[in-house]
């Protein structure tokens, strides 16, 4: 049986490597992938089970709306991570010292 593939996961890390040096804020691979979890839960999951559907994804009709609607959650991410950086890291290494 062929595995799902994640278009969306691939498609948001792509627009984060594409958008993040041009900015300020942290790029460690942390933030990263804060800024893609962040990214990913504010769209809509985009599934295929084989490499043609893949190839059928990338050609899309809406492909325009898309990448739109990847850049707008990508530079929210990217700025509300960049914001807080390591956020999440702080809150894990408080909760091991407790443990």
């Amino acid at each position: 049986m062929t595995g799902l593939i994640n278009l969306m996961e691939e498609t948001v890390l792509n627009k984060i490597d594409q958008l993040l040096p041009g900015t300020n804020y942290c790029k460690c691979e942390h933030c990263r992938m804060d800024m893609a979890a962040y990214a990913l839960n504010r769209l809509p999951a985009q599934y295929v089970q084989s490499v043609k559907g893949k190839v059928l994804y990338r050609f899309a009709s809406n492909q325009v709306q898309r990448d739109i609607e990847v850049t707008v959650a990508v530079t929210k991410a990217i700025e509300v991570v960049g914001q807080s950086p390591h956020k999440n890291m702080k809150n894990m290494e408080q909760s091991s010292a407790l443990t």
